[in-house]
């Protein structure tokens, strides 16, 4: 059995709930514990996929009540699931920064910067998901003191403009298999409302945008497909965590080494599925092909929260993606065609769309024989 690592160690000294698997359904109303370190009530999620390169919690405010304040030498990405309220910002007390959220809005406290979050309603809890980079941090040092009371101030990461948290720009950026749009932006008000970007080499009708927050090297991106359709299989590392903000549908995940076909090949039983619908978060472990399956009657929205920064890369991740998601496994990368899949895709997924009233539109994915 492997030794527990420092941070599997400061989980469970923790003492709130911690939830484990491929996925977890429903994190807005997923049973929560009191937690005295941030004075409200939370829990951890760990996932298959994550290995130890990123960390997850559900944290939840009060009815008109705030966290303590805390500060930590690791990046964070925050969710809201529900409510909204008012985070301040500071490294020095007396020149705080605030912004305002709602549900749906996603932002990220610079790193070892203090920061607070205050619910704003006096009669709902307010809950969010938060993604860090945790688990990396605490394994390094194994001094939980150094992680939150560390004094360096990271003025190239936040300078207490007011306007820090104001929505930024996008631009273009072209890859080896296409355009892409990055979104330099420290806020994202409306994750499931916002307007996304054309990213026609994921198939007709697809749109994406990549984001980055705060010069983390945690970033991420929302990408949507319409509906009657699913994604390509593909693979990359670990640690990536996707997070369903509309629609319904399923994901299958399966080990590289079972093939592009596992169900042909007789290994359909080690496939996993994870159900999901708005509130559902779920991790791909590292190599495992997944393809995401929309049988809602609405646009499929993900929103992924994962290592991969254009501005600041971190090598670990950029050589297990060295080949892109884009580019097909015939030609060296990890993407499976329509064509080469194995034909129990399609079958599945018609047999999942006769349950609703959602016509398939896969006219790109090679058909089922008779």
């Amino acid at each position: 059995m492997a030794q527990e690592t420092s941070y599997e160690k400061w989980m469970q000294q923790e003492a709130v709930p911690i939830v484990r698997g491929h996925g977890v359904r429903d994190v807005v109303n997923m049973e929560l514990g009191d937690w005295s370190r941030i004075g409200g009530r939370g829990a951890y999620i760990q996932l298959e996929g994550m290995e130890g390169l990123t960390g997850m919690y559900v944290s939840e405010v009060a009815p008109g009540g705030q966290l303590l304040p805390e500060k930590h030498v690791y990046d964070e990405l925050v969710y809201v699931l529900s409510g909204s309220g008012t985070t301040e910002v500071w490294t020095d007390e007396e020149h705080k920064t605030f912004f305002e959220w709602q549900a749906g809005s996603l932002f990220a406290p610079p790193l070892n910067t203090w920061h607070r979050i205050l619910n704003g309603s006096g009669t709902k809890p307010a809950r969010f998901l938060a993604v860090t980079t945790a688990p990396l941090i605490v394994d390094m040092f194994h001094s939980t003191s150094f992680v939150y009371n560390c004094d360096y101030v990271f003025r190239d990461r936040f300078d207490g403009r007011p306007d820090y948290f104001s929505v930024g720009e996008r631009r273009a950026k072209t890859s080896s298999w296409g355009q892409t749009w990055v979104w330099e932006t420290n806020f994202i008000p409306d994750v499931p409302g916002t307007s996304l970007d054309p990213s026609s080499e994921f198939g007709r009708g697809n749109t994406a945008t990549m984001y980055e927050m705060s010069d983390n090297i945690l970033a991420g991106h929302l990408a949507q497909w319409p509906v009657g359709k699913y994604r390509n299989a593909h693979h990359h590392g670990g640690g990536a965590i996707l997070f369903i903000v509309r629609s319904q549908g399923y994901t299958l995940m399966w080990p590289q080494e079972l093939g592009t076909r596992p169900f042909e090949s007789g290994a359909g039983d080690q496939v996993v599925r994870v159900d999901w619908n708005v509130g559902t978060v779920m991790s791909p472990p590292g190599g495992w092909f997944h393809q995401h399956f929309n049988t809602g009657p609405e646009p499929a929205r993900q929103l992924a929260l994962r290592y991969g920064s254009q501005k600041y890369g971190v090598q670990f991740h950029d050589t297990q993606s060295r080949e892109g998601v884009g580019l097909s496994v015939e030609k060296g990368g990890t993407l499976i065609k329509y064509a080469d899949e194995d034909p129990n895709v399609m079958r599945m997924y018609l047999e999942a769309l006769a349950t609703t009233d959602v016509k398939c539109d896969m006219d790109e994915a090679a058909p089922v024989a008779s």
